[in-house]
């Protein structure tokens, strides 16, 4: 039979998470998010979200109004 007091030790944790959250801003309405909202979403889903669909930057400001010419 295993010792009890072995049973409680946690196994060692990754130095890094695969959890990682990075933030954006709704740059466009997007599902339940508007424009100038900030969330943070998997790398993945950010990349995604900045990338792909261009919805958001990467950050937490919306980026500057291009001034008129």
């Amino acid at each position: 039979m295993a010792n009890p007091q072995d049973q409680n030790k946690a196994a060692p944790k990754a130095t890094q998470s695969k959890d990682e959250r990075v933030t954006i801003t709704f740059t466009k309405p997007f599902n339940r998010y508007s424009r100038g909202d900030i969330a943070g979403f998997p790398a993945d889903r950010a990349k995604h979200l900045v990338e792909g669909v261009k919805v958001a930057v990467m950050g937490d400001k919306l980026p500057q109004p291009k001034a008129a010419e």
